[in-house]
């Protein structure tokens, strides 16, 4: 037989959460599909006003008639899982046409049983954990009887999926070794980090027009959700300390979620609500970045938790390639990723150490400056170029192995 082409010709993917709002991680692996030659689709949530089918920077995207809900209780988080995964296995068990290659973003991990009936057809499966669901539940749900239980039952319902999986990629190597403390082979699992994509980063610096130091307030920003465990009413407390020294000072948080409402309520509180931007509403990651680009400082202040323990977030990497310097809590993963050196850490879940960071930065500006470019240069190891590069080698990978299983069999799957 000749050459075959290597790369799955068609890729689903499937993710619980609005497309392309709320994943850049998603958007960023659908482009990167989308132009290696590969045709992408996307089944995802449908929020308010959205269609249920369009084609967005050439990528098919199909929305399900289930929204999420913020802040919900557990039962409710159950029911939206449980109802996009059976809504999505019905629709995909009778398709006509199966995909190449089903990338299933978790969580929740068993969102992976939509897609089994594509399997039985033939087609790979490549399941995406964002976040460890175990953790996510302990975030939110610790201390209630039940949480030990549930959170065994969820590391079990991990290990399922990943078996079924033909592979698994995660967001960075500390993930992967927990996942392989959890008893999924090693060898099973890569990473594909959460690297900011450089090509969109270049747009928006040829967008935006860079401030002169002093001609505008120092500025914090913030983009992503707004939950109590990433910290944003840290950040509000912080511009409030900060008012004695830098009485102009602004924080922009752009994003949703159920923490929205209480971070306005304690910005009126400590007299700020007028210095704070905060829509409390997704935008797309080009006009959240173009909004930032001029912020004298970027903030990552997730609060102590199992979840965050292990969190590397995009922002942090955004800001960086941005050229801004960062403040960040000082938690594990994200401290093995940039040294002092190159970040201004604070104390995890202290708005004082978090505005005296700040200070820092406002009060430093070179040296802030110097700081910045050696996050920026230490992020070369981290670009989505090679990262991105890697994910479609990942999804090359998959074919081969089916072209040979099939050739094995006498026929091509």
């Amino acid at each position: 037989m000749g050459d075959v082409d290597e790369r799955p010709r068609t890729l689903l993917m499937l993710v619980h959460a609005y497309y392309p709002l709320a994943e850049p991680r998603v958007e960023r692996e659908a482009k990167a599909a989308r132009d290696a030659g590969i045709r992408v689709e996307v089944l995802c949530l449908r929020g308010p006003g959205e269609p249920p089918r369009e084609t967005v920077d050439g990528i098919q995207v199909r929305r399900l008639p289930i929204a999420h809900e913020r802040g919900a209780s557990v039962v409710r988080i159950l029911y939206e899982y449980l109802a996009f995964t059976l809504l999505a296995a019905a629709g995909l068990a009778v398709r006509r046409r199966r995909p190449d290659a089903v990338q299933v973003h978790a969580p929740p991990d068993f969102l992976l049983a939509a897609a089994l009936p594509l399997r039985l057809r033939g087609a790979r499966l490549l399941l995406d954990i964002h976040d460890l669901s175990p953790h996510m539940y302990k975030a939110r749900f610790e201390g209630r009887p039940i949480a030990r239980v549930v959170g065994a039952g969820l590391r079990a319902v991990q290990r399922l999926a990943c078996a079924l999986a033909d592979r698994v990629i995660t967001v960075h190597e500390p993930y992967r070794r927990q996942l392989a403390n959890d008893g999924v082979p090693a060898r099973k699992v890569s990473v594909i980090m959460n690297s900011a994509d450089e090509r969109l980063i270049e747009r928006v610096v040829k967008k935006t027009k860079l401030r002169s130091d002093g001609l505008e307030p120092f500025t914090l920003a913030y983009h992503g959700t707004i939950t109590h465990w990433y910290g944003v009413d840290l950040i509000v407390e912080a511009l409030a300390s900060l008012s004695t020294e830098l009485p102009d000072a602004r924080a922009v948080i752009l994003g949703a979620g159920d923490a929205v409402e209480s971070a306005r309520n304690l910005a009126r509180g400590l007299g700020v609500l007028d210095r704070l931007e905060l829509p409390g509403t997704y935008v797309p990651i080009e006009q959240a970045l173009n909004r930032v680009a001029s912020a004298s400082c970027g903030v990552i202040p997730n609060r102590p938790s199992t979840l965050n323990r292990f969190a590397l977030s995009s922002k942090l990497f955004e800001y960086v390639a941005l050229g801004i310097p960062v403040v960040v809590s000082r938690l594990e993963t994200l401290a093995a990723h940039f040294g002092s050196d190159e970040v201004t850490f604070f104390e995890p879940g202290d708005a004082d150490s978090l505005a005296e960071a700040a200070r820092w930065v406002a009060s430093n500006p070179q040296a802030a400056k110097d700081k910045a470019e050696a996050a920026r240069q230490r992020a070369h190891e981290y670009s989505w170029r090679e990262n991105g590069a890697r994910f479609v080698d990942l999804l090359a990978s998959l074919d081969r192995r089916a072209y040979r299983l099939a050739r094995a069999g006498g026929d091509r799957v």
